[in-house]
Order: C-alpha cells, then sequence, then structure tokens
C-alpha cells in the first residue's frame, strides 16, 4: 500500500527514474528515500564551466572570415603538416593586449570542432568566477573529453572512483592531468583495433585549445600548469594530443616558456603577423553595416563611408590592435549620428585604446552613482547581472541602466536585466586601476574593494530575519565580505570613517545574524566555505592588527572556529 501511493506520487513527474533498491516514501510534504540512489553523473562529480568553452554563449569574438589567414595557416601547418610527428607537442600564441588573440584561439577551436578534432577547450577570463582560477580548467576539459572521446567517459569515471581526492586540493595539477585527461585519451585509443601507426596520426591530429592564461588569476598555479605541460610533452611519453596556448607576454609565463623545458615549444608571435589588411577588412564591413543600420540619417554621406584617407588615417591609429578597431566600431555605431561621432573621435587625435577610453569616459556624467556601478563592477568576483547590481548597491534597475548606457561602446549591457554585464576588452580593467594609464579616470581598487565589503554587509544587515539568508545577492555578500575587506585592506591608506564603519557592520551581523550568517555557510560547497573561511581569518587578523577591539575579534574568532570545526566534519 505505501509503495503504490508513492508510486502514485511520482504519476505526473516527467523524466523521473528510480532505480536499484531505492524506496520512496510520502511523508507529508517531504519525500524520503530509503536504500541506494543511482550516482552522480560524470558533469555532476567534474563540475565544469560551461560558460568557458568555445560553445559559450553571450559576446565571443571570433575572426572575420578571410582575415588572419597567415597565423591560421601556421598553427594548421604546426597541427597538420608533413613533418608532424618531430614538431612540438605544444604551441603558445602571444601577443600584447587586443591583438586578437581569443578571436583567433576561437576560431581555431569552432574549426577543428567541426572536424571532430577537438578534445577540449578553455577560456579564462579575469573577474568571470570560476573561469578566472585553474582549479576548474582539468574538470572541465575532462568533461569535455568523456563527451568527445569515445571510452573515455568511463575511465573519467572509474579514475574518480578510485581516487575520490583527484579533484581535491591536495593532488597535484601533474597527476590530475594524467589522470582525468591524458590517461583516458591514450588508454582509450591504444586499445583501438587499427594499426599503432594510424593511432598515432590520429590521436596527434587533435588538439586542446587554452585561452588566455595571462587571464588567470592563479598565477603561481598557472606558471606550475605551464611545467607541468612542458614535462608530460618532452618526458619519454608525450602527451597523446596537441595544445594551443594563448598569452600576453607575462613574466610568470614568459620565465616558463624560455625555461630548458621548453625546447619542444612551438611559438607564433602576433607581432611578425601582419594585421593592416585584416584590420582594414574589419572597419569596412563594419562601417557597411553602420551605414546601412543608419540610412535615414546618413543618406546624404557620400560612399564609401569612410573616405579612403579616413581609413587610412584609423588603420594608422588602429595599428595591429583589433581592441581598438572593434571599441572604435561601437563608439561609432552606438551614437546616434554615427558619421559625427567619427570626425569627433579624429578631431579628439584619439590614438590607441587608452585614448579612446578616455574619449568614452570623458562623455559620462560621473556621478557618486556611475563611480559606484563602475567600481563595482570592476571588482566584483565574478560577473554579475543588472538585477544583482541593483540590489547589492541599492540602487533602482533604470539607475544602473542609464549610468552604463553612458559607456555602452565599452562595456557590454545585456537585453535581459538577469543576464551579466561585461567589459568589452579587460584591457579596460587594466586602464581603470592604473593611475599612469587612466589619471583622472582611476578607480582605486582597494578603495573599491572596501566599499562592496560595506555594501555586502549592508545587505545582509536588512535582510528579514529568517534561518538562512537567500538569493544570489545575499549568498555572494555572505560569501564574500572577507574576501573584499581582504583586498581592500591591502592598501596603506584606510580612512578612519570607512574603518568605523565596517567594524560596526561586522560586529552587527555577529551579534545580531551570527546564527543565520553561521547557517547559510553550512549550506555552501566545501570549496566555497573554505576560501571564504581563510578570507575571514586573513581579514580578523588584518582587523587584529591595526583596528578591532578586543571584543570584536573574541566574537570573530569564536565564530570561525564554529564554522571551521562544522566544515572539516
Amino acid at each position: 500500500m505505501e509503495s503504490s501511493s508513492s508510486t502514485a506520487l511520482l504519476q505526473s513527474a516527467i523524466g523521473t527514474t528510480i532505480s536499484g533498491s531505492a524506496q520512496v516514501i510520502n511523508a507529508g510534504h517531504d519525500i524520503i528515500f530509503h536504500g541506494s540512489l543511482p550516482a552522480p553523473g560524470t558533469s555532476s562529480l567534474l563540475r565544469p564551466v560551461s560558460n568557458a568553452t568555445h560553445t559559450r554563449a553571450g559576446h565571443v569574438p571570433r575572426c572575420d572570415p578571410e582575415t588572419r589567414l597567415e597565423v591560421i595557416a601556421e598553427i594548421r601547418e604546426w597541427l597538420d603538416g608533413h613533418d608532424n610527428d618531430k614538431r612540438a607537442v605544444v604551441c603558445w600564441l602571444n601577443g600584447p593586449a587586443g591583438y586578437g588573440k581569443s578571436a583567433l584561439a576561437q576560431t581555431i577551436a569552432e574549426s577543428y570542432a567541426a572536424e571532430g578534432r577537438l578534445l577540449g577547450s578553455f577560456f579564462f577570463l579575469r573577474g568571470a568566477g570560476e573561469r578566472s582560477h585553474i582549479s576548474r580548467l582539468i574538470p572541465t576539459l575532462a568533461h569535455q573529453i568523456s563527451l568527445t572521446v569515445p571510452g573515455a567517459k568511463l575511465l573519467i569515471e572509474r579514475a574518480l572512483e578510485d581516487e575520490p581526492a583527484l579533484l581535491g586540493s591536495t593532488v597535484s595539477l601533474a597527476h590530475r592531468l594524467r589522470r582525468l585527461v591524458i590517461e583516458p585519451i591514450h588508454l582509450n585509443t591504444s586499445q583501438l583495433s587499427y594499426s599503432s601507426k594510424n593511432v598515432s596520426r590520429s590521436v596527434k591530429k587533435q588538439i586542446v585549445v587554452i585561452d588566455a592564461l595571462d587571464e588567470c588569476d592563479d598565477k603561481a598555479e598557472m606558471a606550475g600548469f605551464i611545467d607541468v605541460l612542458l614535462s608530460a610533452s618532452s618526458g619519454g611519453t608525450h602527451l597523446p594530443f596537441r595544445i594551443l596556448l594563448t598569452s600576453r607576454v607575462e613574466e610568470h609565463i614568459r620565465k616558463k616558456f624560455d625555461s630548458s623545458k621548453a625546447r619542444f615549444l612551438h611559438r607564433l608571435e602576433l607581432q611578425n603577423f601582419g594585421a593592416r589588411q585584416d584590420i582594414k577588412v574589419h572597419f569596412q564591413k563594419e562601417f557597411d553595416c553602420i551605414y546601412d543600420q543608419n540610412w535615414r540619417i546618413m543618406q546624404r554621406i557620400p560612399k564609401p563611408w569612410p573616405s579612403a584617407g579616413v581609413l587610412t588615417a584609423l588603420l594608422d591609429k588602429a595599428g595591429s590592435s583589433f581592441a581598438f578597431a572593434t571599441t572604435l566600431i561601437q563608439c561609432v555605431g552606438g551614437d546616434l549620428v554615427p558619421h559625427r561621432a567619427l570626425e569627433k573621435l579624429l578631431a579628439t587625435g584619439v590614438n590607441g585604446l587608452d585614448s579612446l577610453y578616455e574619449q568614452v569616459l570623458s562623455s559620462a556624467s560621473w556621478s557618486g552613482d556611475f563611480c559606484q556601478i563602475l567600481g563595482t563592477i570592476m571588482v566584483l568576483k565574478d560577473n554579475k547581472s543588472i538585477s544583482f547590481l541593483s540590489s547589492l548597491l541599492s540602487l533602482q534597475h533604470e539607475e544602473v541602466i542609464c549610468g552604463l548606457l553612458q559607456v555602452q561602446s565599452i562595456i557590454m549591457i545585456p537585453g535581459d536585466d538577469d543576464e551579466p554585464v561585461v567589459f568589452y576588452h579587460t584591457s579596460l580593467r587594466d586602464f581603470l586601476t592604473i593611475q599612469s594609464r587612466s589619471k583622472q579616470y582611476f578607480i582605486d581598487p582597494s578603495l573599491q574593494h572596501l566599499h562592496l565589503a560595506i555594501h555586502c554587509l549592508k545587505h545582509l544587515a536588512g535582510y528579514p530575519s529568517k534561518d538562512f539568508f537567500e538569493g544570489d545577492v545575499a549568498d555572494y555578500a555572505c560569501l564574500n565580505w572577507p574576501h573584499h575587506i581582504l583586498l581592500g585592506f591591502q592598501t596603506s591608506k584606510v580612512d578612519e570613517t570607512m574603518t568605523t564603519s565596517l567594524v560596526t557592520l561586522i560586529e552587527n551581523l555577529l551579534t545580531f545574524q551570527g546564527k543565520i550568517w553561521y547557517n547559510t555557510m553550512l549550506t555552501f560547497r566545501p570549496h566555497n566555505k573554505e576560501r571564504m573561511l581563510s578570507c575571514v581569518m586573513d581579514g580578523k587578523i588584518l582587523f587584529q592588527v591595526s583596528y578591532c577591539n578586543c571584543q570584536m575579534n573574541t566574537t570573530l574568532l569564536i565564530c570561525i572556529s564554529h564554522c571551521r570545526g562544522q566544515s572539516l566534519q
């Protein structure tokens, strides 16, 4: 009778399967399962970052047709050349900011995916949550390999079953790469029935694309990962696939690629490839679109627009920077009168990305709300939506939108308020945070972190009395206020009023809502919880050294001890 009532409970459920010896009992509003439930799937175990692959949605840069042909041909020659077996397993495509590295990586990934030869891809991006961290790289690649390589899924699942700690911080990157990426491919191909010669050729023509190593926040770990790749590709056992890496030439990356281990590395430097003709094609295509879309306003402007002379001047200003070309197009195309916007840009002598950013920012009204919105977007741990920003900053949706519309040529404003707001190019964050470049438009990241910590704590303080903090804004605030305090206090000068405000808000949180915060902490995944506890401890030390009274430190320490003890159970 009990069994039949349980079955009736799920009669209208769609796509529900109960297998094994699981028994369902209807206990009022609760459903209680007895017995064994199906094991979690590969995706649940690996937790891949779906918006980090070549199939991600949103603004995705890619090469225009018939452009970057020389670079693409060079990459194809490295991968498919006649002396294929003798070539380097790793290719490092490098170049300055804005030279189109990510567009090339996307184009290569899509091209080889269409041919069934892409094993996996990962596109790092600063300030984009898990896309900013190396910890999700190998699991995300492994998940893609489980889908693209026949038989690999079973091998990956077996590896995770044999080593439950394989995805944990106690396991080295080298071991994780070997168990979740190299072995599933190598073991699978070695079992195929055709000859080893054909297997070798087939596997070596497969590729993994990892873009923007410099966008990873974990610099030491990234340097270690490069070491692992170079060691694996130069040792006795070669990688059973090829890897395309892209990045700027930053010191922690350059040192590794200049080491003795990198003798089997294939280097491609974008500054050695001419980009003028490709940027010209891009300009002509985009300006034609702008003209057609604004025909009523521009019908008296003679074609071709812009003229050959103006186009030459623009090409001179762009140099090899596709980011400059794209940003300029957005500035012109986003104006109500595009041809006048172009004339104005040329009249101001804009030259390079920095001067273009200055031009855009100079037209914005630098009100308190605008600075608050821009600064918050800049230091958030990942990209957030307009709805999120308005709730966290206690602003109306329209206030956030109006603020962002002033700089829509350099910040992508989604059509949906629940979609993330993102910088078109990460060089904008660099520009805003380096005072020698941004001058009067400089945004102090340490100060912004402290402002954001205050907003997080105020959001929690205004939360209704419940057992848990709920919602994406409350979750973010609960988890990240210590993180922002820690980064905020890395500056030598902190306003006393701000410090007092922070101390008061933290005391209020722990005194009046400590139980709610504690309960919410227990609901987070272990890796988030540990990161948060680490930040709290660091923040406590900073306060203890300089600012906080003994009572607050004692309260904070007790709270940390309780949470840490619970998280380790």
